[in-house]
C-alpha cells in the first residue's frame, strides 16, 4: 500500500521538467534585460541628442523672433538677414546673419554677425570686428605709408570687415568731443551722378520736425540716432553715446509711434537686451523722441550743401555707389 503511494507520487516528480522550466525562465530573464537595455539607451539617446536639438531649435526661434528687429534699431541702416545655423558644440549653435545697407533703394552688403547661444539661452553677437588705417612716418624723407589696425584711436575713420565698408559714427552733443570727422571735403571727388550715404551729428538734440527742416528736399532720410538717455549722463559715462538706438521709420508717418511699439514688442520676449528694451520704452515715453543724428542718402551736390549749416557737427562718409 505504502509502495503504491510513494510510485505515484515519484511518477508526478518524472512529469516536472526542471531543465526546461529553468531554460524558459533564463531566457525571459535575458529578453527583459534585453528590453529594459533598449529601453534605456533610447531614453539615453533622446535626453543626449533629440531634447538638445528641440530645445536649440526653439532658441534659435526665439532669437529670430527678435534679433533681425534689434540690428534695424541699433544698427544705423542696416538690415539683418537670416543666415545659416552652425552646431558648434553638444548644447551649443550659432546662427549667421547677413548685413545690408539700403543706399536710397539700393541695397549694399554690410558684413556679418553671428549670435552664438546655448540650449538655456545666453546668446553672444560675435564678428562685428571693425578696422581703421592709420598713416605712419616712416622717416621724413619718404611719403607715409598706411597700415591697417584694429587699434582705433579716438576721432579715427573706422570700416567694418569684410567688406571694409564705412561705419557710420554719431557724435552726441552732451559729450565732450576735442575733435569731429567731417567728410564734407570727400563729396569734392564723388561724381555728381553718384549716391551717397553719410552721417550727419547736430550740436543740439531736434524734433523730427526740426531735423526735417534742415534738410534739402531731396535728401533721403533713413534712419534717426535717438537719445535715449539723459544729457547728464552721457556726460557722466560718455561710452553711453556708443550705445546707437536709432528710428528706421523716419519717413513713415506715424514713424515713432511705430518705433515705440516695436521697442515695446520686443522687450516683452525673453532676451539679454529685455531689461533695457524696457528701460529705453519707458524714457521714449517719458521723454519724447529726440535726434541728435541722422543717415542721410542723395547726391554729392545736395550733401556740400550742409557744410556751412553751424547745427551739423559731424559728417562721415558711408557707403558710395552708383544709381541703378
Amino acid at each position: 500500500m505504502l509502495q503504491n503511494i510513494n510510485t505515484g507520487n515519484g511518477s508526478d516528480d518524472i512529469n516536472f521538467d526542471e531543465k526546461s522550466f529553468l531554460r524558459k525562465a533564463r531566457l525571459k530573464s535575458i529578453l527583459r534585460i534585453i528590453l529594459i537595455s533598449l529601453g534605456v539607451a533610447v531614453g539615453v539617446f533622446i535626453l543626449a541628442f533629440v531634447a538638445p536639438e528641440l530645445i536649440l531649435q526653439n532658441q534659435e526661434n526665439r532669437i529670430n523672433s527678435f534679433y533681425p528687429d534689434l540690428v534695424k534699431f541699433t544698427e544705423p541702416n542696416t538690415y539683418a538677414l537670416s543666415g545659416e545655423n552652425y552646431s558648434v558644440r553638444l548644447f551649443g549653435r550659432q546662427k549667421e546673419y547677413y548685413l545690408v545697407r539700403l543706399i536710397g533703394n539700393k541695397p549694399y552688403p554690410a558684413g556679418t554677425i553671428t549670435v552664438d547661444f546655448d540650449v538655456w539661452g545666453g546668446e553672444q553677437t560675435k564678428g562685428d570686428h571693425s578696422f581703421c588705417i592709420l598713416n605712419l612716418d616712416v622717416d621724413k624723407s619718404l611719403n607715409a605709408y598706411s597700415k591697417i589696425s584694429t587699434a582705433i584711436p579716438e576721432v579715427t575713420k573706422e570700416y567694418l570687415v569684410p567688406y571694409a565698408v564705412p561705419k557710420l559714427t554719431f557724435y552726441h552733443p552732451a559729450v565732450n568731443y576735442e575733435k569731429f570727422i567731417r567728410e564734407f571735403n570727400m563729396l569734392e571727388n564723388i561724381p555728381g551722378d553718384y549716391i551717397v550715404e553719410m552721417a550727419l551729428s547736430f550740436k543740439k538734440t531736434l524734433t523730427l520736425d526740426e531735423m526735417k527742416t534742415l534738410m534739402p528736399g531731396d535728401l533721403k532720410l533713413m534712419w534717426g540716432a535717438v537719445s535715449v538717455f539723459k544729457d547728464q549722463d552721457y556726460k557722466k559715462s560718455n561710452y553711453l553715446a556708443e550705445k546707437l538706438l536709432g528710428n528706421p521709420y523716419i519717413n513713415s508717418i506715424d514713424g515713432e509711434k511705430e518705433l515705440i511699439n516695436e521697442l515695446e514688442r520686443l522687450s516683452q520676449i525673453p532676451s539679454y537686451h529685455s531689461d533695457n528694451l524696457k528701460r529705453t520704452v519707458s524714457f521714449l515715453k517719458e521723454n519724447g523722441v529726440k535726434y541728435y543724428g541722422v543717415v542721410v542718402v542723395g547726391s554729392p551736390e545736395t550733401l556740400k550743401k550742409l557744410s556751412s549749416n553751424p547745427i551739423i557737427t559731424g559728417a562721415v562718409l558711408g557707403i558710395v555707389t552708383t544709381p541703378y
